[in-house]
């Protein structure tokens, strides 16, 4: 039996510590800071094109509003891309205020649906693929009437006018309803496109 660990695709790095996840301030203590500002501007850059957010000034904000903070996950891949990803910290959100919590988990398809699949792939000589949805929670809205206010993270600073608050405008990676939200916007994709739910295995459409 041979078993070949991701990190040992590509070999641009001297060893598995680089692999780490880092917050921001340690990854701008390290030699490749400039390689991680740049990566960090990339993703302000993807929230942008996504209009996930709304810059504001503080004090117009409801005087009782909880703001969110967020967190960095900023990882160095095996292939020597940098990587970063903003996510909120959504355990600090409130129920009934910035989400419902009959509306927080998405259902997740069968695993014997799944060995069904790839059966048949084989018996069939079918082709299959795997999508990778680019932001996937990025494309998603919130329920009407739910504003949720989040501190403007660590490096982006620079790019908005001190005192600011951002109104986010889409749902992000770390918040309780992101989830369901992406799945309700997935079953509009499939709807679109003539899919059809599986009476066997409701996570299964069919064309």
């Amino acid at each position: 039996e041979i078993v070949c660990v991701g990190a040992g695709i590509g070999g641009v790095f001297v060893n598995t510590n680089e692999l780490k996840v880092l917050k921001y301030k340690d990854a701008m203590k390290t030699e490749d800071w400039k390689q991680w500002e740049k990566a960090a501007d990339e993703e302000h850059d993807r929230m942008v094109k996504h209009n996930v957010w709304s810059a504001i000034l503080r004090r117009d904000i409801p005087m009782a509003a909880k703001i969110l903070t967020s967190t960095w996950a900023m990882k160095k891949k095996a292939n020597g891309t940098f990587r970063t990803r903003r996510n909120a910290r959504g355990y600090q959100q409130v129920d009934g205020v910035h989400y419902e919590s009959h509306n927080i988990s998405a259902p997740v398809t069968n695993d014997v649906t799944i060995r069904i699949v790839l059966v048949l792939l084989i018996m069939a000589s079918w082709a299959g693929e795997l999508v990778d949805i680019k932001g996937a929670f990025l494309h998603t809205d919130f329920e009407e009437g739910k504003n949720v206010y989040m501190e403007v993270p660590e490096g982006f600073d620079k790019f908005y006018p001190t005192n600011s608050v951002l109104l986010l405008l889409r749902t992000i990676y770390g918040l309780c309803e992101a989830a369901m939200a992406f799945w309700k916007e997935m079953l509009k994709a499939f709807r679109s496109m003539k899919f059809e739910r599986s009476t066997a295995d409701p996570c299964m459409y069919l064309k």
